[in-house]
């Protein structure tokens, strides 16, 4: 039976909006009294629309933002109970990458000094030793030694993500959270990197909590898949079995809205 890496057990946030004087604030729940696991070297993905929980689930699990109740356990630990010597351990182990390239690096930083950050923060290594690492991260997501002195707007969206994706591998961790990596990507280009995810999975032993919206991206990456409504799980299923026997309604209609291309009469 597969390590368990992360239990997730009756997660829940929610979020008070006040509505003004007089008024009774208004509870967003955002995540209501989700359970599931994580396996070590599965990939796991969290599908639903916008709003569903799934991007907010992700943020508890980085210990981002706190639950409003129920426990994250890392390999049988509650992270919420973390000194902070064990939560700096922790973030070095779970790492992500962000749904946006163009946002999620600093546009006054340098390739080389994007990706090495990490390195600078949370190791003793040397200014050699950290371009040494640098520069073996660009060669293994397809980036050119000469790229390493070259800022961000010089890339294309494509290329910006393959740097957020080095730098979510500097530290060497053990799960990485895939935040909608590909959905602000042309279709062409997409492709492209959800292979460079599946090679880089294969190459250094890693887990993956892939989060998206679109069925059609996680249909061939997927381990398990979990589908998010209103912060509600409502499915879980192996990928093939969810795709072959979808049992509620909602999973149902994300399937439908799959586009499919038929061949020219």
């Amino acid at each position: 039976m597969s390590q368990t890496v992360f239990q997730i057990e009756h997660l829940k946030k929610y979020y008070e909006i006040n509505l003004g004087l007089f008024k009774k604030p208004k509870i967003i729940k955002a995540v209501d009294d989700i359970s599931f696991d994580v396996r070590k070297g599965e990939i796991l993905s969290l599908v639903g629309e916008s709003g569903c929980g799934k991007s907010t689930t992700a943020k508890l699990i980085l210990k981002i933002e706190d639950p409003t109740d129920g426990a994250i356990l890392f390999e049988g630990k509650n992270i919420m109970e973390f000194s902070a010597k064990e939560l700096a351990e922790y973030r070095t182990k779970v790492q992500i990458i962000f749904q946006d390239p163009y946002s999620s690096l600093n546009p006054r930083w340098k390739v080389g000094k994007i990706i090495g950050e990490p390195l600078v923060l949370n190791s003793d290594m040397t200014p050699e030793q950290i371009k040494e690492r640098v520069l073996y991260l660009m060669d293994r997501v397809g980036m050119r030694p000469e790229w390493y002195d070259r800022y961000p707007h010089q890339f294309s969206g494509g290329q910006r993500q393959r740097i957020g994706i080095a730098r979510a591998l500097a530290l060497k961790p053990e799960v990485i959270i895939c935040d909608e990596p590909v959905s602000a990507l042309d279709v062409s280009i997409q492709a492209q990197v959800l292979n460079l995810l599946l090679d880089l999975q294969e190459e250094f032993d890693l887990t993956y909590i892939f989060i998206s919206h679109d069925l059609s991206v996680v249909n061939h990456i997927s381990d398990r898949i979990v589908v998010m409504y209103y912060g509600h799980i409502v499915e879980m299923k192996s990928a093939e079995e969810l795709f072959n026997n979808p049992e509620h309604e909602y999973t149902r209609k994300l399937l439908s809205a799959i586009p499919v291309i038929k061949a020219a009469s």
